[in-house]
């Protein structure tokens, strides 16, 4: 049974860094500073071994401390290395504007110009700015509403007057009109 409430995916920050050195200095076990951080025992050991450095004495001498700076700083170079790179390239961010000023959808990009990534990408870059396309210029423009002009709403009104008055509920054309 475990003892050690450890929630996984949880990083050591450099302040439980900072109290492993501290407690590691102390002369306190891995398993007595695991209980205290409430981390697994083997989390502190591998933790030390990541941020152990050669500390010289003098003449030739040295000797294996924890530093939490120099872990800290191993942990954020490693994170940095580990992120996933964009596939995102500018020959490819061309490609796909000039497709888009064509007004192609991105389902026509990918099954008709024969890009090599998926539809989801590219809405998902054009989403959230990584082409560089903005509100003036988005992918599917607003229709926006038609202007009636006064001769079409005479038009109506004249095709209106010819149906019979049964139809209308015994209204006006104009009481129609305006109460729906």
């Amino acid at each position: 049974m475990q003892i050690n409430y450890t929630t996984k995916a949880k990083h050591l920050t450099i302040h439980s860094r900072r109290l492993i050195e501290r407690w590691k200095i102390e002369g306190k076990s891995n398993r007595e500073i695991a209980s205290l951080l409430g981390k697994a025992p083997q989390t502190i050991h591998n933790e030390i071994k990541r941020g152990t450095v050669l500390q010289c004495l003098g003449k030739g001498r040295f000797k294996k401390i924890y530093s939490a700076d120099y872990a800290q700083m191993l942990y954020e170079t490693n994170r940095k290395r580990f992120v996933k790179k964009s596939i995102l390239t500018k020959e490819l961010k061309q490609k796909i504007l000039h497709y888009h000023n064509q007004k192609l959808s991105p389902e026509m990009m990918v099954k008709v110009k024969g890009l090599t990534l998926g539809m989801s990408t590219i809405y998902y870059w054009i989403h959230h700015g990584k082409l560089g396309l903005n509100k003036q210029n988005p992918l599917y423009p607003r229709k926006g509403t038609k202007k009636t002009t006064p001769k079409e709403v005479a038009f109506i009104e004249n095709w209106i007057n010819n149906y019979p008055k049964k139809c209308l509920d015994y209204k006006s054309p104009r009481e129609f009109l305006l109460v729906g």
